[in-house]
């Protein structure tokens, strides 16, 4: 069995000039609720975008697995098969955006989730792959968005 955990980067600041921002405090704090989420797990790869907030949204998780350095893929999809097959491992945390974690459902499980709102940061989606088919779990974490 596989589990990927896909979440949209924490609460980011006002916008940046050239678009990257950092984690506004809330972020901050959300991140710190996403390492408390998944600190039982033993988590065998962290998924990243090349921005910033999603770094940041793992940094407290990857602060208490040193030696654990995440991967850079803007388009998580595109790794699909790898994760279907479990070549990343059993538990693969992804910190991606509102457009990439609905691509990857739909890639994982055929199924697709309600839009990501350019608000909502608090969505957790669960997928649990298994030779009989792939299950999405939408879950909440962290203070409400």
């Amino acid at each position: 069995m596989i589990t990927v955990l896909a979440v949209r980067h924490a609460d980011v600041a006002a916008p940046a000039a050239g678009g990257d921002p950092s984690l506004s405090p809330a972020g901050r704090r959300r991140a710190a609720a996403l390492a408390h989420v998944v600190r039982d797990l033993v988590v065998d790869t962290v998924v990243v975008s090349s921005l910033r907030r999603t770094r940041e949204t793992v940094a407290p998780v990857l602060d208490e697995r040193p030696g654990l350095e995440p991967l850079v893929e803007d388009d998580p999809a595109v790794r699909a098969d790898a994760l279907r097959a479990g070549d990343l491992g059993e538990v693969v945390l992804v910190a991606g955006h509102s457009n990439t974690v609905p691509a990857l459902v739909l890639a994982l499980a055929g199924d697709t989730v309600p839009p990501i709102l350019e608000t909502e940061f608090d969505r957790l989606v669960v997928l649990t792959v298994t030779d009989a088919g792939t299950g999405v779990r939408g879950l909440r974490y962290g203070a409400e968005s």
